[in-house]
């Protein structure tokens, strides 16, 4: 059933291709190591560096592994945005390949029936195969993750605790909580000694510590080590509720139920009938406990505890299933186990049409592209909300075509002629904030995104998704001058800095914040719904 799972994770990437603003950093690094190679002087990071650094080891794998493809498809003369989804199959064949392990050892150890329950659980669920495939900084140590819970089912301990340490000290430094209580749990239970843990954990540390060290000091420019600026700057400086805050409670009534769907309601069963579950299930939910104290929380954040939750609601499907023809009753329950994955279908497929209309950035650059001639000069302004929802380097599909990120607003006429085109947001073509344009450019096209949703006793299901427009495209009316971008941009939230004649910021989509979001001053007004959708 393996072959699921890849599917369905294709058809998350192929329905919404586009990424936003938190996976910046690792998707600028990728094309960056694609395209600039050892020409480190024009990478994105430099120029747009953001508040905390992120490790350059996860793009390198990933850049590694789509390398070839991404030179076959230059060599086809394919555009460039091809190279956009196959990093992110790349991306996806990373994690599929030790999840797919992970059910394997499932097997082993509960049996083929709650392995089989596994893989229908996760393929009907949202969240977990949507964040699978983008260059979150959260999807990168997955992999790891993933690999550590299949040492740790089958009991190979030194595997463990080198890929525990992998992920913590190289990507996410909270890891510590959630794989250090799997490795207390070992000792506790003296599966593990004391003795055998100092041996296996200093020198894998060590080794792992010394390496993103070595390689993000030299792209960096700088010695570092990225995680520790990172934990220093949300733990010990506690910054991250800069970028909004969430109640204590909020993992447990919001982002755990919209993770899992109608399985949460299964995990108890799960673990009343098989206690073998109990280990599984104790680990991320003291973890999601521990984390609750940052008030800044978003999905993401705990994406890595989904898996063994759904191991627990995947052994409640498997007993109700083989109980199935012992009464009617039973068999009433075996067609709830059933049920629930078509409820989890429905609000997937919900999901992923929101999901769908909430990249308008990304739909407004390939909008443009069909527009206008390929081999036409321009240079093209693009705002705060264009660069959070789609926009990156891999859709700088022509060499003469230069798109330039700018935060500051353009309300003089000879900043405004400098461009032949502008995607800026808007509510309407007769918003306030257009005017300022209507002297020098015309409004040509617009994007609509996701507004909100509506009950419509007419339709099936009774819902319906509206539409509002969000971007607009505008064509300079006269030929624009001699590019001279001397006025005043900002290049980063909270930075004014003057540009000089020529190099305008070119597509400079950077890790602008603690956790990849744009800070509160520079952020676009994007309805909370949609935030909470896809975190």
């Amino acid at each position: 059933m393996d072959w699921l799972l890849i599917i369905c994770s294709l058809a998350h990437l192929l329905l919404c291709p586009f990424t936003k603003v938190e996976e910046s950093f690792n998707l600028q690094a990728i094309h960056d190591i694609l395209y600039h190679q050892t020409d480190i002087q024009k990478y994105d990071h430099l120029e747009f560096p953001g508040v905390v650094p992120r490790t350059f080891l996860g793009p390198i794998v990933v850049s590694v592994i789509a390398a070839p493809f991404a030179a076959l498809s230059h060599a086809m003369e394919f555009p460039k945005d091809v190279s956009l989804y196959l990093v992110r199959s790349a991306l996806g064949i990373l994690v599929l390949w030790p999840l797919i392990k992970l059910r394997k050892r499932i097997e082993e150890t509960l049996g083929s029936g709650t392995s089989n329950w596994f893989i229908l659980i996760t393929v009907s669920q949202f969240h977990f195969l949507f964040y699978l495939s983008r260059p979150l900084p959260n999807t990168m140590p997955l992999p790891l993750v993933l690999l550590a819970y299949y040492y740790w089912l089958g009991q190979q301990h030194g595997k463990f605790i080198a890929c525990s340490a992998a992920a913590i000290l190289i990507f996410r430094g909270e890891l510590a909580i959630l794989l250090g209580l799997i490795l207390f749990g070992e000792l506790l239970t003296r599966r593990l000694s004391v003795a055998k843990t100092v041996i296996i954990a200093v020198p894998s540390g060590f080794i792992c510590l010394s390496l993103t060290v070595l390689v993000d000091s030299f792209f960096w420019r700088r010695l570092l080590w990225p995680e520790g600026e990172v934990l220093w700057y949300n733990v010990v400086l506690n910054k991250s509720g800069d970028w909004g805050t969430s109640p204590f409670l909020w993992y447990f009534y919001s982002a755990i139920p919209r993770a899992m769907g109608t399985s949460l309601a299964l995990l108890p069963v799960g673990m009343f009938f098989e206690r073998r579950i109990w280990p599984l299930v104790l680990p991320p939910m003291l973890f999601v406990l521990a984390y609750s104290f940052l008030p800044h929380k978003e999905l993401r954040f705990i994406i890595y505890i989904v898996p063994l939750l759904d191991i627990g609601a995947a052994a409640a499907c498997n007993r109700l299933w083989e109980n199935r023809t012992k009464s009617k009753w039973r068999t009433l329950l075996a067609l709830v186990a059933i049920g629930h994955l078509v409820a989890n279908l429905v609000l997937t497929s919900f999901l992923l049409m929101v999901s769908r209309a909430n990249y308008p950035g990304g739909e407004a650059l390939s909008l443009l592209h069909k527009m206008e001639s390929p081999d036409s000069n321009m240079t093209i302004h693009i705002d705060v909300l264009a660069a959070q929802t789609g926009i990156s380097r891999f859709g700088q599909l022509n060499n003469n075509w230069r798109q330039v990120l700018s935060i500051a607003s353009l309300k003089k006429s000879q900043e405004l002629r400098m461009f032949t085109h502008l995607i800026v947001e808007a509510k309407s073509k007769h918003a306030y904030n257009l005017r300022p344009y209507s002297e020098t450019h015309d409004i040509i096209a617009h994007v609509d995104g996701f507004s909100h949703i509506r009950s419509s006793y007419n339709h099936v299901p009774p819902i319906r998704i509206k539409m509002k427009p969000c971007l607009f495209i505008l064509k300079n009316k006269y030929p624009p001058e001699e590019p001279d971008f001397s006025f005043t941009m900002r290049k980063h939230p909270g930075e004014v800095v003057e540009a000089s004649v020529n190099p305008a910021v070119e597509m400079g989509f950077g890790n602008h914040s603690v956790d990849e979001e744009l800070s509160p001053e520079s952020s676009s007004e994007t309805p909370n719904f949609v935030e909470n959708m896809e975190d």
